[in-house]
């Protein structure tokens, strides 16, 4: 299938997970893997002296990583690329031109206690391309491929990757609805809201086993529909799933490196390899030449911000 996987890495034991997932996919896909280290300069305090001392170090780093890359599987292309600057913002400019990016992590969260932050939700929020976010020291045997969905191009589109990636592998694909009352009281109005709110459920379970399908007639799909907040319901699937697809749609203004709530409490309790993948701006979501108009404005914001990415020798 080709195509080229970017992979952020810091030498830590977080980033070597995340090669080797990203390793392991390359060799299926027959795609090649770019390394990225960025090196930090978010503040702009790193003088050109001090980056002339830090460039040496950058390129060990790479050497290092990329030696752990080919002892995985030889076959697979490696490169390795400096940049500089904020490194998610980096990592965001540098997705325009590849077909996936892969970040390792080691920071979890609660969703009933204390959760710790991540500047990978900030890649993930504004990536142009999809996001995989791999936990370290995830050995726990995996199996099946599953998608959160719900009513949103966003959802959509995590069905239909997920529904390829399910039919490549020849995994079964679970395609996941949580929903939650919102009425108040127990009465016979309560009751029929709930039973409103499962028949919806329902339907758009159906209504994505149909769309997942035509990633293949053969394709072992299975739906589950449950009543509980719907980020305690991805969590607890990603626990054992070999990916978690779930979807964030496109923001602007403020809101643009900001994830939705879902994604956001997923990301921040990961449990297992998670995949974000984007559907159409949320503020575009109306307009008919929504597509035109984004691709318009991303190329001149691109020009802008895009520094040239130089490759380490």
């Amino acid at each position: 299938m080709g195509g080229t996987i970017l992979v952020g890495v810091d030498g830590t034991s977080a980033c070597r997970a995340a090669i080797s997932w990203a390793v392991l996919r390359a060799a299926s896909l027959h795609s090649r893997i770019v390394l990225v280290h960025v090196i930090d300069d978010e503040w702009g305090m790193v003088g050109q002296q001090s980056l002339a001392e830090l460039h040496p170090v950058a390129y060990a780093l790479l050497e290092k990583d990329s030696i752990v890359a080919r002892s995985i599987d030889p076959t697979v292309s490696v490169e390795t690329r400096v940049l500089f600057g904020d490194p998610m913002v980096e990592l965001g400019v540098a997705s325009r031109e590849v077909d996936l990016v892969v970040v390792g992590t080691n920071k979890t969260g609660f969703l009933h206690g204390q959760a710790f932050g991540s500047r990978g939700l900030q890649l993930a929020a504004t990536a142009w391309c999809p996001v995989a976010v791999i936990p370290e020291g995830s050995t726990t045997e995996r199996h099946g491929i599953v998608a959160g969905i719900d009513d949103s191009e966003a959802g959509r589109a995590a069905v239909r990757f997920a529904a390829t990636e399910a039919h490549r592998g020849q995994s079964e694909l679970i395609l996941l609805r949580a929903w939650s009352s919102h009425a108040d009281g127990d009465g016979e109005d309560a009751a029929a809201a709930d039973a409103r709110a499962r028949r919806a459920a329902e339907t758009l379970g159906s209504q994505s086993v149909h769309l997942a399908r035509s990633a293949g007639d053969d394709l072992l799909v299975r739906t589950r529909t449950l009543r509980r907040p719907a980020a305690e319901a991805l969590v607890d699937a990603g626990m054992s799933a070999e990916l978690l697809v779930i979807g964030s749609s496109r923001r602007h203004g403020a809101a643009q490196s900001a994830l939705g709530p879902v994604s956001h409490d997923v990301l921040l309790n990961i449990a297992g390899p998670t995949l974000v993948v984007h559907g159409a701006s949320v503020a575009d979501a109306t307009v008919a030449d929504a597509t035109d108009a984004d691709a318009t404005v991303a190329d001149a914001t691109l020009a802008a911000l895009k520094h040239p990415i130089r490759r380490s020798e």
